[in-house]
């Protein structure tokens, strides 16, 4: 609110809610949208060479990293956008569930990273599969925040952990 007196001055009166949560984020692409993926869950971050990728059954990737062989989830083909078609042309984040199960995230690329207030879906639209949350970013777009815990949990990243080469 403003509050102006004639040759006295303005007052500015900035109302907060006591209760604001705030998230350390990566912004990423997911198809065609922005979305936030929580810095808590990820190990690290790669572009993959072709050589890194491996295919498992007809569908199924995995991606060779430090000795062990991670499988690929596509984050644009669990959110209903075209799945991405060249593996080598995208980013991978390792992520790391509280279990211990890793996977590599695949995105079509990274923005930056930057904390977001987060906005609860399920009290003002209802719950919606493998996001936690929203946001509204600087510019009036809204972001999706992203659950890794129940993207691994959904998909067929089954083991406990990630299956170990021969030459690991």
């Amino acid at each position: 609110t403003l509050q102006s007196v004639p040759g006295q001055g303005t007052t500015f009166t900035i109302a907060l809610p006591l209760t604001l949560a705030v998230l350390d984020g990566m912004l990423i692409s997911v198809g065609p949208e922005t979305m936030v993926l929580p810095l808590s869950a990820i190990v690290e971050t790669i572009r993959p060479a072709s050589a890194q990728i491996h295919l498992l059954g007809q569908s199924g990737r995995l991606v060779a990293n430090r000795g062990a062989l991670v499988p690929i989830i596509d984050l644009a083909d669990c959110f209903g956008f075209a799945p991405i078609a060249d593996m080598d042309r995208s980013v991978l984040i390792m992520v790391e569930s509280d279990s211990g199960r890793r996977a590599a995230l695949a995105a079509t690329g990274i923005h930056d990273q930057r904390q977001v207030v987060i906005k609860s879906l399920e009290q003002n639209y209802g719950s919606v599969h493998g996001i936690s949350a929203a946001t509204i970013l600087g510019d009036g777009r809204i972001a999706l925040i992203i659950d890794p815990e129940e993207i691994l949990r959904s998909t067929a990243v089954d083991s406990p952990s990630a299956v170990r080469t021969a030459h690991g």
